[in-house]
């Protein structure tokens, strides 16, 4: 973040009633910071023993690599509780600071990634080559539907995951048509600009 924008931010964070800022374009109705409240809350099985295992040893009996899975999970759990206050009058401007950094530097998907199991991941990957091979009107009327609030609130947490990646994929497709419109409008334009350059330097043309 140029120093800038981090100049911005801060003059945001001192605001009584902040404003949220957010990284990356919100899923219809669901913002970025509801989907990392929702990653960050959520402790699958596997990481609940691991945690346990991590909890029943002493510092000193952990191993380095251990010491740093233990500060992740504290970490998560920390963030969890930070985001839900973010953008909030509770929310300091240290705090909102922190969850801004936090942001800017973590990506999402590593997190998701880290909290699926190996089944969940194989079944997301299925799911997700079928669906980006659909139609895109069939493809953003599944994304619309499931961008709903109370929807996404309901999603197991695979299904969370496959809505994020399919959400860019049809994002993704509707800039390319974007972009096509775009070349051709500009292409038109330029067919009628040299028309119209054409006749202007040739008067007696008869059109």
């Amino acid at each position: 973040m140029s120093d800038f924008n981090r100049i911005m931010v801060k003059e945001i964070a001192r605001m009584g009633e902040k404003a949220k800022i957010v990284r990356r374009n919100a899923m219809g109705n669901i913002s970025p910071n509801i989907e990392w409240i929702k990653w960050l809350s959520y402790e699958p099985e596997f990481e609940k023993k691991r945690i346990e295992y991590l909890d029943s040893k002493k510092i000193s009996e952990l191993s380095y690599e251990e010491l740093q899975e233990a500060c992740r999970y504290s970490r998560d759990r920390t963030f969890a509780k930070l985001f839900k206050i973010y953008g909030t009058s509770e929310c300091s401007e240290e705090i909102y600071m922190k969850v801004y950094d936090y942001m800017c530097n973590e990506s999402i998907e590593e997190l998701m990634l880290r909290k699926l199991t190996a089944e969940e991941l194989q079944y997301a990957k299925q799911e997700i080559t079928r669906l980006s091979e659909i139609s895109k009107e069939q493809l953003s009327a599944k994304v619309a539907d499931k961008q709903k609030l109370e929807t996404y609130e309901q999603l197991s947490m695979a299904e969370s995951y496959i809505l994020h990646i399919i959400s860019s994929i049809n994002y993704d497709k509707s800039m390319s048509d974007l972009n096509k419109e775009i070349e051709t409008q500009l292409e038109q334009n330029e067919v009628m600009k040299q028309s119209s350059s054409h006749y202007a330097s040739n008067p007696y043309i008869k059109k």
